[in-house]
Order: structure tokens, then sequence, then C-alpha cells
């Protein structure tokens, strides 16, 4: 029979009588609280973070030491920690997302690049249609100019094909009369020398430096030269001439071509075999010569594109 002030002291929170065996307090919520209220499950086995022998390192590895408090030691695995089995959830790394998207956007544009090179190299630029010239002397037939200044003479022709630009060059005479026809003649004669340039540029545009370029360099001291444009004539078109108007010069830019047409009045001078004196013959009438040039321009434009 137990006294009265035996149960007063257990009512008073004293602790259990000496002997009895303790019982350890459940946790508050959760359901492994609820797991250790249970007799039955209690008596079937330790249950995680209660009854795990010391030194073991399951309780602590499951929920965190005894002495954790505070949220972080009840967060359970979707803080980071140990699930119950002791495993990890697989997670994948942060930012995978955005680098798959940045490497395949890399390839995507390799694969554009490498087709736009593979296009160049099998059409290449946009030339216009112009071809190169293996005689421009004979793609040059100048029929304006050789009614206006007289016949061909000692045409010479030159040409030069390279990876990054064509470039063919022809100089001629343009003589009036039938000099061949006349023999041990000693008369002066006045003629017109011309020259005739082509530069076909496969890799670069020449379009920018096309008119810083379009007057030659001259000495200090030279004649003044006056630029005239020229309408409807390729892209871009100037006639270059100077006061005396001895040698008007035709330049003309069309896409990747550049094409000039100059022109040259000439004195041939003959000595006299009685008195031993050279004579001057009288020089060529270059009336109309600037609109011959133009024409014949436009003709050889055309031929250069058959």
């Amino acid at each position: 029979m137990i006294s009265e002030p035996e149960l007063e002291g257990e009512g008073t929170g004293e602790g259990p009588p000496k002997g009895a065996p303790g019982i350890p307090a459940p946790r508050d919520g959760g359901g492994d609280g609820e797991r250790a209220s249970d007799p039955g499950r209690a008596a079937s086995g330790p249950v995680a973070g209660f009854q795990t022998p010391a030194g073991s390192g399951q309780a602590a590895g499951a929920y965190g030491s005894a002495a954790d408090d505070g949220p972080a030691a009840h967060d359970g695995p979707a803080a980071g920690s140990e699930t119950i089995a002791g495993t990890r959830p697989l997670r994948l790394p942060a930012g995978r997302g955005p680098w798959l998207w940045a490497l395949g956007g890399a390839v995507v544009a390799s694969a554009i690049w490498a087709g736009g090179l593979y296009a160049y190299g099998e059409t290449g630029p946009d030339l216009g249609g112009y071809r190169v010239s293996s005689n421009l002397c004979l793609d040059a037939e100048l029929p304006a100019l050789t009614g206006l200044l007289g016949k061909r003479q000692s045409p010479m022709a030159a040409a030069d094909e390279q990876l990054a630009i064509d470039r063919a060059y022809c100089t001629l005479t343009l003589m009036p009369g039938r000099p061949n026809e006349v023999k041990n003649d000693s008369r002066p004669r006045a003629y017109a020398g011309v020259d005739i340039r082509y530069s076909l540029h496969k890799q670069t545009d020449p379009g920018p430096e096309f008119d810083a370029t379009v007057t030659d360099l001259a000495p200090e001291g030279s004649l003044e030269r006056r630029v005239l444009r020229i309408p409807d004539l390729g892209e871009r078109a100037y006639l270059v001439t100077d006061p005396s108007g001895d040698s008007p010069q035709l330049k003309v830019l069309d896409g990747r071509a550049v094409i000039s047409i100059s022109v040259g009045r000439m004195a041939h001078y003959t000595e006299d075999p009685a008195t031993g004196e050279y004579q001057e013959s009288a020089p060529l009438d270059f009336s109309g010569v600037e609109s011959a040039m133009v024409e014949d321009m436009r003709d050889l434009m055309t031929a250069l594109k058959r």
C-alpha cells in the first residue's frame, strides 16, 4: 500500500520512484513522435532517433544530434539532410539548363557560319556578270574613238589572274589617215595614245576607295584637274580633265569592276632632211572625244560581261 506522501511526491513531478525504468519522452510533432507513443511499435524494435544504441550514429545522421535545436534540426530531407534510408535525393547541378541552351546556340551558330563559308567558297562574291579578260585590246573595240581619231595601231595587251583580283591592260595608238600605205613618208603626224585598264576585285569591295583614288597623284605644280560626274554609267563614273584638254580620263565603278579609259593627244616630231629642223604636226582635234569615250565605255562594259 502506497502512502499519501508518496502519491504527493509523484504528483509534484519529482520523478519516478527509485528503481523504476526510465521512458524517454517523445519529441514534439511529426510522425516519429506518434510511432514512439505506440506501444505496439515500440515493442517491435528500435525506432530511429530514440532507441539507437550509442555510437551507431544512425539517429544523428537521420535527424541531427540530440543537442541540435531550432528549425535546422528538424527540417528533414528538404533541408539537404539524409533520408531515413541514409541516401540523399537526386539533384541536378544548379544552372544546368542555361548552359545547355548556350551550348546549343553555339552549335547552331557554328553550323550557320560553316554553311555560309561553304556557300561563299562554292560561288564566291557576286561579280555582276563580269569575267576575266585575257586580251583587253580585243574586248575594247572602241568604235566611237576610232571613227573620231583614226584607226588602231600597235595594240599591246597584258593580263594577270589572281585569287583576289583579276587585272587586264591595253595600250594602242589611234592615227588618222593610212600611214601603212605611205612609204618613206617624213611628214609629221599627229596621233592619240589610248590606255585601258580593267580590274575585277573578287574578295574586297573597291567601292569605299574608288572616290578617293579617282585622280592620279601628280607632282606639285601640275595642272589642276577637274572631276565631272557622269550619270547613268555603271555604279559611279567620273570624267577627269585638265585645262589643256590633252588627256581626258574616264573612270567607272560597277560593283566589283573598275574600268578606265585614258586618251592622250600626242605629237609626232620628224626631222627635215634638207634643213635638219624638226617639224611638229598639227595636234588632233579632240572635239567630241569625251562623248566618244563614254560611248566606248558602255560597249566595253557589255563585252566584259559576255
